[in-house]
């Protein structure tokens, strides 16, 4: 049975707050508290002297998306799903805390995402119009890993989504083919 539709009639509408992300196919279960989306956009000023002091144009010269979430008590799974250079035995029990740098992470280290809206019962959506796809995302901790007797254990950090090169675009929300993807 599909899941009831979220607040709104498409991912845009409504209240954003948890939703659940997944990451290169990997569920990685909902978030805590709020959900960001920011575009970003790199604005340099065009200077003429003759004309004053203020900018006589203003040309975009760099745009991406950036996803700002929290994952409550993260299983191995989601840590070695997020973090680079971290490996699981085969029973998933074990963790190898190793090191993977010095690659490029738009070549390497970018997957699917895809957020998917929940309903009031915690349920992600599988309409598609609840569904927002980035197709290259890199995932980056900005926080230590908290553990506590008092506090509830997170991993917080961002998704930087880069345009992608083969498809022209960040991602989409809704039905690719009516959008010519």
């Amino acid at each position: 049975m599909a899941a009831n539709n979220p607040i709104g009639s498409n991912f845009m509408d409504g209240v954003l707050g948890v939703v659940i992300p997944e990451f290169g196919g990997v569920d990685l279960g909902k978030t805590s508290e709020d959900t960001e989306i920011e575009f970003i956009e790199d604005i340099t000023d065009i200077f003429h002297a003759q004309d004053g002091t203020q900018p006589a144009d203003k040309i975009p010269t760099g745009q991406a998306y950036m996803v700002r979430c929290k994952f409550s008590e993260p299983s191995n799974t989601v840590i070695s799903n997020l973090q680079r250079g971290v490996t699981l035995s085969g029973d998933g029990k074990s963790v190898n805390l190793g090191r993977d740098i010095y690659r490029s992470g738009y070549e390497s280290f970018t997957k699917l995402l895809k957020l998917k809206r929940v309903d009031s019962n915690g349920q992600a959506s599988a309409d598609p119009l609840f569904i927002l796809n980035f197709y290259k995302a890199m995932w980056v901790t900005t926080a230590a890993i908290l553990y506590g007797p008092e506090s509830q254990r997170l991993i917080e950090g961002e998704f930087y989504i880069f345009f992608d090169k083969i498809n022209l675009t960040f991602g989409y929300t809704g039905y690719a083919t009516s959008l010519g993807l």
